[in-house]
């Protein structure tokens, strides 16, 4: 079974990243955390079998929890990618940044008009997402992201 993890509101690039690397990744935002305290956040991740990851001292000692050590995004990565050893189950690209929904291939006809008119001409592949429907396609940063999933288990 994929591992799935919830992030706190304190973690939001975090989840960011770990959507982009593939991960079924639930965030609390911010003004959602105000509706929770730290142990509603283990009910929910138990409930919804995920991992708990957080900064929050209080909740490091519970097992659904996975307690960041540190403040910077890269690190915090590389630290759940070697915890639960999971650098071969990324599929990098395949969720949505926005929402978490799996991305769907959609054609390069159907995308017309909606997306701007020079990434329109020169790209032929695009993804959506059927929740929020927000339209990806492999952008100038794709090498550079490519290069940091690669790099991504490294130490």
């Amino acid at each position: 079974m994929p591992i799935k993890f919830l992030v706190d509101f304190m973690l939001g690039k975090l989840a960011k990243q770990l959507r982009i690397l593939g991960f079924d990744t639930e965030y609390i935002k911010p003004q959602a955390s105000n509706n929770y305290n730290p142990l509603s956040l283990i009910k929910i991740a138990q409930h919804q079998e995920r991992i708990l990851l957080t900064r929050n001292t209080k909740l490091k000692d519970y097992s659904c929890v996975l307690f960041i050590e540190s403040e910077k995004t890269k690190d915090q990565i590389r630290q759940i990618v070697n915890h639960f050893k999971i650098d071969k189950e990324i599929k990098a690209f395949s969720r949505c940044i926005v929402c978490n929904e799996l991305l769907t291939p959609i054609s390069k006809p159907a995308v017309k008009g909606k997306v701007p008119f020079y990434i329109f001409q020169t790209k032929d592949e695009f993804s959506f997402c059927p929740k929020c429907n927000k339209i990806y396609w492999q952008g100038s940063h794709l090498k550079d992201m490519q290069k940091r999933v690669r790099n991504i288990s490294k130490k």
